[in-house]
């Protein structure tokens, strides 16, 4: 009951910022602006911020790594390569195809999984995986700069994409994140009980009736759902799954059953409020998302390391 207490305050607070973002800017009398930008767009932010915090949550405990996040360990420039690949084989565009682009995110993240996965399990180095994902992250990073030198036609706007952004953001890409998130976000909302056993060690976890090896390539399906879509979309948009899922176990607890719809809440809430600053800021100029994200993200990240050492 106190649980449903909590939520129902993210809510509020949630549709709080979801109107207080619709209606800040410039061009909201525009009728045209509100229906076919603001609002697709302020939706688009609720869905990417959710995803990524739950995918933050999940790879947490199934990494047995509390700094575990898609963006830190190098999945989201998986899916950012593979996004960049199709822009350049489709003839240097940057427009988004509804089937192509997110299958191709969708592929870059997956081999980033697989590449984490079987260190994870060869090596059994939790505690090295936040190292071989930012070597992957710089890796990946490299490879995406290099294609883009390459191909000077569509540096600027994959650049801007790559920073992480909503501008000018519509109906068509709130569908097809919808699409995947449809997908994803009920299943992560049904395998709540399982991520509270899958967080454990493989041998606890066995001794509780749940096969792990059984569950993982469909555990890594669905975390590339979360993942690649939104990127594929919005671009990098860093830190969101590190600080959202922490602060709801500071709050409350790190019982699934409240860390998923808590995350999801609190990283759409966080996203939001991050948009409505890179909106405004330097109006009517637009910063890029993912640089706000970024200073909010890298404190938090250096608390969360002095914290390990403390403990």
């Amino acid at each position: 009951m106190e649980r449903r207490k909590e939520l129902l305050l993210l809510i509020l607070i949630l549709i709080l910022v979801f109107f207080v973002s619709i209606w800040t800017g410039g061009g909201i009398s525009n009728t045209n602006i509100f229906w076919n930008l603001r609002l697709p767009r302020s939706l688009l932010v609720i869905l990417v911020g959710g995803n990524l915090a739950i995918s933050g949550a999940i790879l947490q405990g199934y990494f047995h790594n509390f700094l575990a996040e898609p963006h830190i360990i190098g999945i989201s420039s998986g899916a950012a390569l593979g996004a960049t690949i199709y822009f350049i084989l489709a003839g240097g565009t940057w427009e988004i195809d509804p089937l192509l682009t997110p299958w191709m995110s969708l592929l870059g993240a997956f081999f980033v999984l697989i590449i984490l996965v079987f260190w994870n399990k060869k090596f059994k180095l939790n505690s090295q995986l936040i190292l071989l994902g930012v070597s992957l992250n710089a890796l990946l990073s490299s490879i995406i700069s290099f294609l883009l030198f390459w191909n000077q036609k569509v540096f600027q706007g994959i650049y801007f994409w790559i920073l992480g952004g909503f501008n000018g953001k519509g109906w068509r890409h709130l569908e097809i994140t919808f699409f995947y998130s449809l997908i994803a976000i009920p299943w992560a909302f049904i395998w709540r009980d399982k991520f509270n056993i899958l967080s454990l060690s493989e041998e606890e976890a066995y001794s509780l009736g749940l096969d792990v090896r059984k569950y993982e390539t469909y555990l890594l399906i669905l975390i590339s759902l979360l993942i690649a879509p939104s990127v594929a979309t919005s671009g990098i948009i860093g830190f969101i799954g590190l600080i959202s899922p922490h602060i709801m176990r500071l709050w409350k607890t790190s019982d699934y059953k409240w860390l998923i719809p808590s995350s999801f809440l609190a990283g759409a809430i966080i996203l939001t409020i991050s948009d409505i600053v890179a909106r405004n800021i330097f109006y009517p100029s637009e910063l890029p998302i993912g640089i706000i994200t970024s200073f909010l993200g890298v404190p938090f990240f250096i608390y969360l390391l002095m914290r390990s050492k403390n403990d």
